[in-house]
């Protein structure tokens, strides 16, 4: 069985709607997804736009049994399921939806499930959390969102 990850506001590969965009509410988008792998003790969500690599989202130790964040995410550096978020490109911790460049950008959320905790605290970069996680992981699912300037 695969590790699938999905969003009820966009379909993978699909437009992301201008009310979670930089644009508009700049508020997270809803995602779910399936069944991690066996042995996963944690999950770490990162949002990059593709080709720049620029980082929208970080969020680590995400409980194994979760399965949904509904969207409108707060900045809050512990979330109620006792997840950390990192720092995004702008510094800020949470969500920073696409939009800030002008430009049509991809963005690629990556699921990736842990054998491990990462042993970081909250605020953590996208960049220390991927060193965290290399050797540790068991799966990962993927999403694509696109942003076109209106």
């Amino acid at each position: 069985m695969s590790f699938v990850l999905v969003s009820s506001a966009f379909k993978d590969d699909g437009y992301i709607p201008p009310w979670y965009c930089a644009t508009g509410s700049d508020c997270s988008p809803p995602i779910g997804w399936t069944t991690p792998p066996h042995g996963t003790k944690s999950l770490a969500l990162v949002v990059r736009t593709a080709g720049s690599g620029e980082c929208h989202w970080v969020v680590f130790n995400i409980p194994p049994e979760e399965r949904t964040f509904w969207g409108k995410i707060p900045r809050d550096a512990v979330l109620f399921d006792g997840a950390l978020q990192g720092r995004n490109s702008l510094g800020n911790l949470g969500w920073d939806g696409p939009g800030n460049t002008g430009t049509e950008e991809a963005l690629h959320f990556t699921l990736s499930a842990l054998d491990t905790m990462i042993s970081l605290e909250d605020g953590a970069t996208a960049e220390e959390v991927d060193a965290a996680m290399s050797g540790h992981v068991l799966g990962t699912a993927r999403l694509v969102g696109h942003y076109k300037p209106h």
